[in-house]
């Protein structure tokens, strides 16, 4: 397959963009190659496993990743992201010099030889981590693949242990982006986020085999914008005890944009659900236009609207109504147009679409037989699926040979595609740090000593005591978003004391990470003086502190 010629973005986001005029960022472009022995720092000396790049990653970090197969530390198949604006990306050729992720495959997945148990583990083969800021992240072009961490009998997948339910993607922080990614076989959801900030985006990935919902958008946050373009999201399954299946499951908060995707096969259990789109809580703001439905055995699209009543569009006439945008907002919809029903163009493997069929008989009047039983006849399967059994072929895996090609459309202007522009990235790279550090006192920055004005990014460097961690944001360009606060405390003082400064780390960065090191023996350090800290000072427009400075930590060292 051919590649259009690729265009390079950088990767430094705007937030990045406004620190740097304070602190100089160190970010990286780090490599990673299946088997490889080297230490990530070029295409010639890649890591040989991932979760060792993810690891040691800092803030603005591109990891670049080569086509092979990526189990995670000891095997458990999880990815924990810890730093903000990092970027995944996958799909590298053997020697980095070409970008084609649906080619060059970068599996993610357990192994199959995994021993632990599921203590402390994230449900996300990739997940943000808890408390740590990972806003910004960036994956593209990478497989999840939850199927190596199901246990599975005669094609019927077991609900409880061994198997280990949950998302394949999971994250927290804002402005997530998911591009040009195969995300399939979980016990579970698909992508599962709390949904942030308005540069939030799901493009050109298909989404196979889930269940409960392909994508959970129920926790979005007040004024979150998420835009869902060009997936494939097909073959969805009921969860047993919680319901489903559902495509996208829009929440009661924020925005959805869902914009030329494929929605298609969507099971039912009991005649309930198998629903394209749900928004069962009535939010007002969803944009839906140009998607195309099929099979979707519930319904193409699930409303409450704004009389509280739960309403369902399952017919063609239910869509061209409203497809009609003089009454958009009658079906809780912003926006909306061109969406339609028709054979999705993939041709699934033979194997898993005959044994999906089967599973649950197709009721007319809920469905379009006409063209359902086109597709049957195009992939060679009866021409009327026989009444499933109960859990017959329950959830059995979708094959990762068989998703490319099978599950590129051929309908034009929707799905996902193979033949794109792939971006390429590249990191900020290292900035400059200052060649000469001024040797100063803490005291040097009180109210009467040396330094208590005139700083406009004077480097310096000075002996402290780590203090505790603080909410005093007084410099305009390290704000508490990027920024921690701590107390740099005067040689000899302990933690109550007034006689200090205050000192900002930028998250994610490597001063950060060698902060939290040392500060786990900070007892034993202030004893000593305390450490060493390397900044860039600055004045406090608000001249009422004792200490009318900060300084933005660019290295913490031992003393």
């Amino acid at each position: 397959m051919k590649r259009k010629a690729q265009r390079k973005i950088a990767v430094l986001m705007t937030a990045l963009l406004f620190v740097v005029l304070v602190l100089p960022v160190f970010a990286a472009d780090v490599y990673v190659k299946a088997g490889a022995k080297g230490k990530g720092t070029s295409p010639k000396d890649p890591y040989g496993e991932l979760w060792k790049a993810v690891a040691k990653a800092n803030r603005g970090d591109v990891i670049h990743v080569a086509a092979g197969t990526y189990n995670g530390k000891g095997g458990s198949g999880h990815f924990v992201v810890t730093v903000p604006y990092l970027t995944l990306a996958g799909g590298y050729n053997a020697d980095f010099s070409s970008r084609d992720p649906f080619k060059n495959l970068t599996i993610l997945e357990r192994s199959k030889k995994y021993k632990g148990d599921w203590t402390g583990l994230p449900e996300g083969i990739i997940a943000g981590g808890e408390k740590e800021d990972h806003q910004g992240l960036i994956v593209d072009g990478l497989v999840l693949n939850c199927e190596t961490r199901n246990h599975y009998k005669n094609d019927v997948v077991a609900m409880k242990a061994p198997t280990y339910p949950g998302k394949a993607f999971q994250a927290r922080s804002p402005n997530i982006k998911i591009r040009n990614c195969i995300i399939m076989n979980p016990v579970g959801e698909g992508v599962y986020i709390s949904w942030q900030g308005t540069e939030n985006e799901i493009s050109n990935c298909l989404i196979i085999n889930t269940m409960y919902a392909a994508l959970e958008c129920r926790s979005s946050q007040p004024g979150s914008v998420v835009t869902i373009k060009n997936n494939t999201i097909a073959f969805g399954w009921f969860y047993p005890t919680k319901g489903g299946s559902f495509g996208v499951f829009v929440g009661s908060q924020g925005q959805l944009i869902l914009e030329n995707n494929i929605i298609a096969f969507m099971q039912t259990e009991g005649e309930e659900a198998g629903i394209g789109v749900i928004n069962g809580f009535g939010n007002e703001d969803l944009v839906m236009k140009n998607n195309l439905f099929f099979a979707c055995n519930g319904a193409f699209y699930k409303y409450m609207d704004s009389n509280k009543q739960n309403l369902v569009v399952y017919t063609n006439d239910g869509l061209d109504e409203l497809n009609d945008e003089d009454f958009a907002e009658d079906f809780m919809l912003s926006e909306s147009g061109d969406n339609r029903e028709g054979d999705p163009g993939i041709k699934p493997d033979t194997a898993f679409a005959t044994k999906f069929a089967n599973f649950v008989g197709s009721e007319p009047g809920k469905l379009n037989m006409d063209a359902m039983n086109q597709w049957r006849q195009s992939m060679g399967l009866p021409l009327q699926a026989d009444k499933g059994s109960a859990r017959k072929n329950f959830g059995f895996a979708y094959p990762v040979k068989a998703v490319i090609p099978n599950l590129i459309s051929t309908v034009d202007g929707v799905g996902a595609k193979a033949d794109v522009n792939f971006e390429e990235y590249t990191s900020a790279g290292e900035a400059e740090k200052p060649a000469d550090y001024e040797e100063v006192e803490v005291t040097d920055f009180k109210k009467g000593g040396k330094y208590e004005k005139g700083n406009d990014g004077r480097a310096v460097i000075f002996k402290a005591g780590m203090g505790d961690k603080k909410t005093v944001y007084e410099l305009p360009n390290a704000g508490k978003n990027d920024y921690l606060c701590f107390m740099l405390l005067k040689p000899g003082e302990d933690t109550y004391t007034r006689e200090n400064i205050y000192g900002y780390i930028l998250k994610g960065s490597e001063a950060e990470d060698a902060w939290n090191k040392l500060f786990k023996k900070r007892d034993n350090y202030n004893k000593k003086g305390g450490v060493v800290i390397k900044g860039l000072a600055y004045d406090f427009p608000n001249r009422n502190y004792p200490y009318p400075v900060g300084v933005v930590i660019t290295e913490v060292e031992k003393p």
